[in-house]
């Protein structure tokens, strides 16, 4: 490790804070402004099954960062990393409805919105003001 890493300075939470609100306002941004605006309608027949269920892999592999390796990292520089991978997973299951499933499809692309918006809210930095306690307490 040279010297310019040591004495760098961990982001400060908020980074993790914009970071976290530009990707919870890029869904719904996307929606409005590339997608067309929010699905209307019946499904018109059965949703393609491969892409969802790859959405719920996305989902099942952004939620266990979430909840199984964020809480146990133990710096910011870790941190950071993991919750925009987090995030970006998160995210793509909102795309994916929005532009992978057809739009003979809008229940399923509204239901895939839906699970996107509330995987990244869940990513809420608030653990990043429990890292800076965890690391008081050593």
């Amino acid at each position: 490790m040279n010297m310019e890493n040591r004495n760098a300075k961990p982001p400060s939470a908020i980074v993790f804070w914009v970071i976290w609100f530009a990707i919870l306002n890029g869904l719904f941004i996307i929606l409005f402004f590339a997608a067309g605006g929010i699905p209307e309608g019946k499904n018109q027949g059965e949703a393609p099954l491969a892409f969802v269920a790859v959405a719920g892999l996305l989902i099942l592999i952004a939620m266990s960062i979430r909840f199984f390796v964020i809480p146990k990292l133990d710096s910011y520089e870790k941190l950071l990393p993991a919750m925009i991978v987090g995030l970006a997973l998160a995210e793509s299951v909102g795309i994916i409805g929005m532009f992978v499933i057809g739009k003979e499809f809008p229940e399923t692309q509204l239901a895939l919105f839906v699970v996107s918006v509330s995987a990244v809210v869940t990513f809420a930095p608030f653990y990043v003001s429990g890292l800076a306690e965890r690391k008081k307490m050593r």
